[in-house]
């Protein structure tokens, strides 16, 4: 009988992306979007704005039926079609001085309160290390409290540095990226043996 009733509860999805732009957070968004319209059409799907400082301002976007049919688009694209930040709803003094709670308020309290009256039945969040660790903490807060909500994370990374998964998504574009320019500019110094390159690579 439960089982009955929750499958028959009406879906609302939210997305969110957090930390730092990477590839293929825009192809999260697209494929995800993609999919719902295909396996549950009749959901509703939103996009909280940059990241957890959308979620506890209440800034959200919805995604309507032109977005869906062009949706794969996005994963054509970089960045994020919905924008990110750098919050964690743990660190409740840093959520005070951006002035994304008051004081005396919890975020992750907030947080839940906001995807409540936003009638959010599944949560997706799309980012790295801090991001996944913030999504864990809301999921254990909603689970604590008796909110009847899903939390899934989504590994986006190009430091590949999210135990345990073994390859998030963004390193290999990364990596790609990065031995091609590298490629590029070992041809340039062929022209001049005096020539010094110092080739930066981000990550860990």
């Amino acid at each position: 009988m439960a089982k009955s009733a929750r499958a028959a509860k009406k879906q609302k999805i939210a997305l969110l992306t957090a930390g730092g732009l990477a590839p293929c957070l825009s192809a999260a968004v697209g494929f995800l979007i993609d999919m719902y319209s295909k396996k549950l059409p009749k959901a509703e799907i939103i996009g909280y704005r940059n990241g957890y400082m959308g979620l506890l301002k209440g800034w959200s976007i919805p995604v309507t039926a032109a977005v869906r049919k062009q949706a794969l688009v996005l994963t054509q694209h970089g960045g994020s079609p919905i924008g990110n930040s750098r919050v964690k709803l743990t660190n409740v003094k840093d959520c005070i001085k951006r002035g994304l709670v008051k004081e005396g308020q919890n975020p992750l309290h907030v947080a839940a309160e906001q995807l409540v009256k936003d009638g959010i039945t599944i949560l997706h969040t799309i980012g790295g290390d801090d991001t996944n660790t913030t999504a864990a903490d809301l999921a254990a807060y909603l689970a604590t409290n008796n909110y009847n909500l899903t939390v899934v994370g989504l590994p986006k990374t190009i430091d590949n540095d999210v135990i345990p998964i073994a390859q998030t998504l963004g390193a290999v574009t990364a990596a790609e990226q990065g031995a091609i320019f590298f490629e590029n500019a070992i041809n340039e110094q062929s022209t001049n043996p005096r020539m010094l390159l110092i080739h930066e690579v981000m990550g860990r």
